[in-house]
């Protein structure tokens, strides 16, 4: 993960914690400074980072490749969507991490669309196959 610099244009640093591809990234409402992260099939974690202090703060094995991230914008939880191998939905509390739902019933990995509703009640997930489920 490279992070630039508005200021100076260049590269202010990189983290390099993920043991594969990034596949998602996702910005806390809450703690502005908090940035998730989320690797690929070979890595399957979450991770962390305090973008004040440019340290990681915390990271989670999921058991699969994380392809999305989303944190409400009402309550201190954070979507994340998986591929290989298990191919779900998972609803954690931050910065617990506990698992709170864990949603089943796709064959290819799970992408993610949220809407931009203000009641933050819609998310839609778009599955390999292009068979899009209302949650």
């Amino acid at each position: 993960v490279f992070v630039w610099s508005l200021k100076t244009g260049g590269e202010l640093t990189r983290f390099s914690q993920h043991t594969a591809a990034v596949k998602a990234l996702g910005w806390s409402p809450h703690a502005h400074q908090i940035l998730a992260t989320g690797g690929g099939t070979a890595d399957r974690c979450i991770k962390f980072w305090n973008m004040q202090t440019l340290e990681m703060v915390d990271s989670v094995d999921t058991g699969s490749q994380v392809c999305n991230l989303m944190f409400s914008r009402n309550v201190n939880e954070i979507v994340s969507t998986h591929g290989y191998s298990l191919n779900q939905i998972l609803l954690w509390k931050y910065p617990t991490m506990q698992k709170l739902a864990t949603l089943t019933g796709h064959t290819y990995r799970c992408l993610l669309y949220t809407s931009d509703a203000a009641d933050d009640l819609l998310c839609v997930d778009l599955g390999g196959r292009r068979i899009i489920k209302k949650k």
